[in-house]
């Protein structure tokens, strides 16, 4: 018995799952997780579910500081809630999010 506790000890914990604030879709888990924003409120994942859809159209961001960033906005195919972005070209201040999910925190649970 204190042998089966000491392998639960061990091991590595479960993957926390982030789901739509809207529909309650996954659309992704800890697995993946790179760093959280703080300054502009999103968490950054390597990778996200099935159920995030990523418009194919380019944008210039419109956040302050973000100037010349292009972005492709992430949303939830079960809802169409807008859940982020993924920034495709960035200034150097913020090559860190560089082709990585960005989600905002208002727009998953």
């Amino acid at each position: 018995r204190a042998e089966q506790q000491e392998r639960r000890a061990d091991a590595a914990p479960m993957p926390m799952v982030f789901m739509c604030a809207g529909c309650r879709r996954p659309v992704g888990d800890t697995s993946s997780w790179v760093s959280n924003d703080e300054e502009s409120g999103c968490i950054l994942l390597r990778s996200a579910a099935a159920s995030v859809a990523v418009d194919p159209e380019r944008k210039v961001s419109k956040i302050p500081g973000e100037c010349g960033c292009m972005v492709e906005t992430l949303f939830c195919s079960g809802c169409s809630r807008t859940l982020g972005s993924i920034y495709r070209c960035t200034s150097r201040n913020l090559d860190y999010k560089r082709d990585l999910f960005c989600f905002s925190i208002d727009s998953i649970d």
